[in-house]
């Protein structure tokens, strides 16, 4: 049986190409698993549509397979389509969030065969099982049970039984849902990515160029960048927010885990720069903790970036109410810098306590200003980003999101509100007439950074004027050279400000770091 995978490009051109951690789990678990198949890698190679069609027609397989994020279902419409224009007897599989969260869409505007839920490692084998020896995917419920969804205008898929965590269309076209695997508890128990199946060398020539950030256990040109995925998913569901967990737990690989794939990657490749690949890193201080003094404890020496919760270090009390002390708080920050992080990213999204609650963020903006003053006196270094544009959005709360972060002295990277399937903002989008077709919406979509859909009261003129206007304040104040105000990630002086802010020498770090050995051990 011959197979394929394809890992499409997200933003074709761009200097930024990253490792796929994602299809690096999936392929690594089919390797292993004993089938042979071929990557058609179009990020790497830089490949154009007509390249990728040209491919196509070339290349007959049995099983191709491909998945993205929603924001990228216009070109996962056209690839599917083409693919089968070719080879109309192949199987097509998608996963990722562009199957997951629309496939009564996908099924209606594409031939694809088979959709996979969430987590993919385990289904995807059943399923190339089930191909290979001409097994059923499984058989519907009889009589035929509708399963309920959000997408307004599509033909709800039918209740079947079989391979769990699929969604797959029969040969008299009736669309059967599975329903949804049980997610792996222990994470640990997946092999770690096996880079070698990718041109390896290419993605590490460019992240050499583009990836590092900050550094200070060797010089930053010394930096070899590789990403590294330590835990799935997330703890809450905002509503502008979606993830291809979205209907599993949150779940966090062990320290041990997470330093054995370090230490390979360091020995294969000489990586020592690891981009932290998750939705949410750290979401609690217990955790955290023990997780950065094990990387201290390791002395591993080497760099690594990742997400946090907006209030990590910036909340006083837990839910219940036990006081969580600021010393306790700054210790972990300054701990997060021993291990040598370069980079927590967390979401202010905004300043507004109303909005907040509208988004599900599940935290206070009075934590913003105490988790900036903890990680500044800490030295730990920290981007953010706001979302603009919710329906009660209006000039006066996104003043005071920008006042917020003119007082913390930090830029943001700023995104227009983009509804996405699955989400609250989705469900108020359709149940409300703001997105009235479906597959034209999802079609033109872009990047957050691009204006797509207004639901304020507010003109999209007023609305964006507004957001640069607030944002021209804080590029001004903090003396940025950004001429796109739009950014969606790297350096500018507020983050280099912050380094200078450090005021930490490394000698003080490495005492710190022997204390925490000694406890430890």
């Amino acid at each position: 049986m011959k197979i394929l995978f394809i890992n499409p490009s997200l933003r074709p051109g761009t200097d930024h190409v990253f490792l796929p951690v994602g299809l690096g789990y999936v392929v690594t678990c089919v390797r292993n698993y004993g089938y042979k198949f071929d990557i058609l890698d179009i990020d790497a190679g830089n490949y154009s549509n007509q390249y990728v069609e040209e491919y196509l027609k070339k290349n007959k397989y049995d099983v191709v397979c491909l998945g993205s994020i929603v924001t990228h279902y216009s070109w996962m419409k056209w690839c599917i389509n083409t693919i089968k224009s070719y080879q109309p007897d192949s199987k097509i599989i998608v996963g990722n969030s562009v199957g997951g969260s629309i496939p009564e869409v996908l099924f209606q505007t594409t031939k694809v065969d088979i959709v996979i839920y969430g987590e993919a490692e385990i289904t995807i084998t059943e399923v190339l099982d089930a191909i290979n020896y001409n097994k059923s995917f499984g058989e519907v419920v009889e009589p035929h049970v509708e399963v309920p969804h959000a997408n307004k205008g599509y033909p709800a898929t039918i209740k079947g039984i079989g391979i769990p965590g699929i969604i797959y269309r029969t040969k008299n076209n009736l669309i059967v849902n599975n329903g949804k695997r049980k997610a792996v508890k222990n994470i640990d128990d997946f092999p770690f990515p096996d880079w070698d199946l990718f041109d390896v060398e290419k993605y590490l020539k460019i992240g050499v160029k583009t990836n590092a950030t900050h550094s200070w256990f060797y010089p930053k040109d010394k930096a070899v960048p590789m990403p590294v995925n330590i835990a799935r998913g997330c703890v809450f569901k905002c509503t502008f927010c979606h993830y291809v967990f979205w209907h599993d737990p949150y779940r966090h690989r062990s320290a041990e885990n997470v330093i054995a794939e370090l230490k390979q990657l360091n020995k294969k490749y000489g990586a020592n720069f690891f981009n932290f690949w998750d939705e949410l890193s750290f979401h609690k201080i217990g955790p955290a903790k023990k997780f950065v003094e094990s990387l201290i404890a390791a002395d591993l020496r080497w760099h690594w970036t990742c997400s946090i919760r907006a209030d990590l270090m910036g909340k006083d009390a837990t839910d219940k109410g036990k006081p969580i002390p600021r010393e306790e708080r700054l210790d972990l920050a300054k701990k997060f810098v021993d291990a040598g992080c370069v980079s927590a990213c967390y979401s202010l999204e905004s300043g507004n306590n109303e909005i907040l609650e509208d988004m599900n963020k599940k935290v206070k903006s009075k934590y913003f200003k105490e988790q900036m003053s903890i990680c500044k006196e800490s030295g730990l270094i920290t981007n953010t980003s706001i979302v603009v544009g919710y329906p009660k959005e209006t000039p006066e709360t996104i003043n005071e999101t920008m006042t917020k972060l003119e007082e913390l002295e930090i830029y943001p990277s700023t995104g227009f509100l983009l509804p996405l399937p699955e989400t609250g903002m989705w469900n108020y989008a359709i149940e409300n007439n703001y997105i009235k077709d479906i597959d034209k919406y999802l079609t033109d979509i872009t990047e957050r950074q691009d204006f797509n859909l207004n639901m304020t009261k507010m003109t999209q003129k007023q609305l964006v004027a507004e957001t640069t206007k607030g944002l021209e304040k804080i590029n001004s104040k903090l003396k940025n050279p950004l001429k796109d105000l739009f950014k969606t990630g790297g350096e500018d002086n507020s983050t280099a400000n912050q380094e200078k802010d450090k005021k930490k020498s490394y000698k003080e770090m490495t005492e710190r770091n022997k204390n925490v050995t000694e406890e430890l051990n």
